[in-house]
């Protein structure tokens, strides 16, 4: 507690750094204020100074001329607020407007403050700079300046404060201005984490329009300009991966060809890059495969940014430990967004099909997610079947794009070839018979053909499209082979469980499997099994036990991905830790299958006893559209309805 104190006191490095910008941030929000505070200003005492003051306090005429201070300064203020030299000093005369309510009221409210009227007003008065965007250390400046007059008014002119009205009074000031220093504490820090969101993002937006910047100049030049860009291509669509299971092959033909001095080169918007990622202890190839709309030029400008933003996930999630923690159902998500962010903040003008992929080493299973990328194709025992029956999830940077995100799984078998490309491969121009013009295919399954015919071959299937037809497009291809074992085949018969079901004498089934288990402790069929008995049993934390082993043999089991969701969660307690690893299983689920609606439910459920309230609401916000009737939906709404408790 002690810590958390001191960090909430210490120096922020960021906020010295950006002191005097966010100052002047704040200006800017203040000078907008100016005409409407000095408005209501010039009226604001003019009721207490023609009548209420003389009825009250007929003993302190003075009082009319602090009123009538005010509305002469709100007069000269929304006077200069129209004098274009004054205008741009608007948050400057604001101040001084805020500065004089507070130091008037604090003098004349001391002087009077057996008059609890009086002092509720001073409570209102140190109120109103919480509101205003205002740096913490002048409003501190404000109230204890405040604070210091009221106080010397108070001993100066000793009023009446020994009765219980005057000592309530006294207290409720007191709590004024406490609750306005601790709002305008947390205030202050949220509108510096607003201003530093923005801030970063500002920096990285102008980092990313230098670079579209300096390929819009390289598009004036000409084949030297080419040249220097397909050299900064190079070094973001290597093949890095290293696995001895799986095998990866890039092919890449862009449409622009130059010449540049001694060199030939091409230059265009297709882009593949793979590389290795170690997630929970596992190794995974990672890989991506794009086009970028455009040609040429603009195109390469989209490769660019995508190539650079992919590489720089890839060597966070190699450098950061708590990425190497994530699932690739999470890894994959947190890739993509990353991508969408970038490119969505082109408005639209910069967008990317693209699939973006894991593979398990240890076990061949491939996850991935297409973005309005032709589908995958699988070569298995010399045929070629497309993976994927139909695209959800549109192009990288197309706005309002996240709900539609799902992350794809498919099991590769020894000797399997996976093949990624760009529409190149099927926009191939043809001739025929009868016509003076070439058409363009549209027959899908041509690739297929290819690829059966050439036998998986990258640079005997480009040879092929080109005997066929024209290519039209930029082409690029990449070959996924998976030399290693897969998950082993196991049935999940139930067979100790069947055995017990009828007298319900789980325990004697979990005692069966546990021995079973000792023996065989590798057996999935076993792990499973002892999972699903514990789970009946209510064991939840041995359940999560061997959930999470069996989930690690078998990730395709979405079934039992939801009860180690749910087992972690019921065995919980207050232990976030717990929490969190159930919501990672809940988070896999979900990208999976974003429309299960047992799925949606753990998840919001969990997200509320984690206190993520936000993420709750959206989760069963989705649920109640398409079941709001259902029980488990209406009773979570309950809950997540009812008022949080301090």
């Amino acid at each position: 507690m002690q810590w958390k104190l001191a960090t909430l006191f210490r120096k922020d490095p960021e906020r010295e750094q950006y002191h005097k910008e966010f100052a002047a941030d704040l200006d800017r929000q203040l000078n907008t204020w100016t005409r409407i505070a000095s408005a209501i200003a010039v009226f604001a005492w003019l009721g207490f100074a023609l009548d209420t003051d003389r009825k009250l306090h007929p003993e302190f005429p003075e009082l009319i001329f602090f009123r009538l201070g005010l509305t002469v300064l709100g007069l000269v203020v929304f006077g200069l607020s129209f004098v274009p030299t004054f205008r741009e000093h608007g948050a400057l005369m604001l101040k001084i407007l805020v500065s004089y309510v507070m130091f008037a009221t604090a003098f004349f409210t001391g002087r009077i403050a057996d008059d609890p009227n009086y002092v509720s007003g001073l409570q209102i008065v140190v109120m109103i700079p919480i509101a205003a965007p205002v740096v913490f250390r002048l409003f501190l400046a404000l109230e204890f300046v405040s604070a210091a007059i009221f106080i010397g008014s108070v001993l100066y002119h000793k009023p009446n404060l020994s009765t219980p009205a005057a000592a309530y009074s006294m207290n409720n000031l007191l709590l004024s201005y406490i609750i306005a220093l601790a709002f305008t504490f947390m205030l202050d820090r949220i509108r510096f984490s607003s201003f530093l969101k923005t801030k970063k993002i500002e920096l990285k937006n102008a980092e990313i329009e230098a670079q579209i910047r300096r390929i819009h100049e390289l598009k004036t030049q000409q084949d030297g300009d080419y040249f220097l860009t397909s050299q900064l291509l190079y070094p973001l669509s290597l093949n890095e991966a290293e696995s001895s299971s799986v095998e990866i092959e890039f092919l890449t033909e862009q449409k622009k060809k130059f010449h540049f001095r001694k060199w030939q080169s091409e230059i265009g918007g297709d882009i593949s890059s793979a590389s290795t990622v170690v997630l929970r202890g596992r190794k995974h190839v990672a890989f991506i495969n794009g086009d970028a709309m455009g040609k040429s030029i603009q195109g390469a400008g989209g490769a660019i940014v995508l190539g650079t933003v992919f590489k720089s996930f890839l060597h966070r999630s190699k450098n950061n430990e708590a990425s190497q923690f994530l699932f690739p159902e999470q890894w994959l998500r947190d890739c993509y967004e990353e991508l969408h962010h970038v490119m969505v903040s082109f408005d639209g003008r910069m967008l990317v099909s693209a699939v973006i992929g894991l593979v398990d080493v240890e076990n061949g299973f491939l996850y991935y997610i297409n973005a309005e990328h032709p589908w995958l194709v699988l070569l298995r025992d010399g045929v070629a079947t497309f993976i994927d029956n139909e695209l959800t999830l549109r192009k990288i940077g197309m706005p309002e794009n996240d709900e539609l995100l799902r992350v794809r799984v498919f099991q590769l078998l020894n000797g399997d070839q996976v093949f990624v490309g760009s529409d190149g491969r099927d926009d191939i121009a043809i001739w025929q018979d009868g016509l003076d013009q070439p058409v363009i295919n549209t027959d899908e399954t041509l690739f297929l053909r290819v690829i059966e015919k050439t036998g998986g071959d990258l640079h005997k299937i480009r040879e092929e499209l080109a005997r066929i037809g024209e290519i039209t497009d930029d082409l690029s291809l990449v070959r996924i082979r998976y030399d290693g074992s897969t998950v082993a085949s196991h049935q999940r018969d139930l067979a100790v469980l069947k055995k017990h079901a009828l007298g319900r004498d789980y325990a004697a089934a979990i005692a069966e499997l546990e021995q079973l288990y000792r023996q065989e402790p590798r057996n999935p069929a076993i792990v499973y099994e002892l999972a699903l008995a514990h789970f009946r049993m209510k064991n939840f934390a041995r359940a999560a036990v061997f959930g999470e082993e069996y989930c690690d043999y078998d990730p395709t089991d979405l079934g039992m991905i939801y009860m180690v969701s749910r087992a972690l969660k019921s065995c919980a307690g207050s232990e976030r830790s717990l929490l969190k690893r159930a919501a990672d299983y809940g988070e896999r689920l979900i990208l999976r299958e974003p429309l299960s609606l047992h799925g949606l439910i753990n998840l919001a459920d969990i997200y509320r006893r984690l206190g993520r309230r936000d993420k709750a609401e959206k989760l069963l916000r989705k649920a109640e559209s398409f079941a709001p009737e259902n029980r488990a939906v209406k009773k979570l709404r309950s809950l997540l309805d009812q008022p949080v408790l301090a």
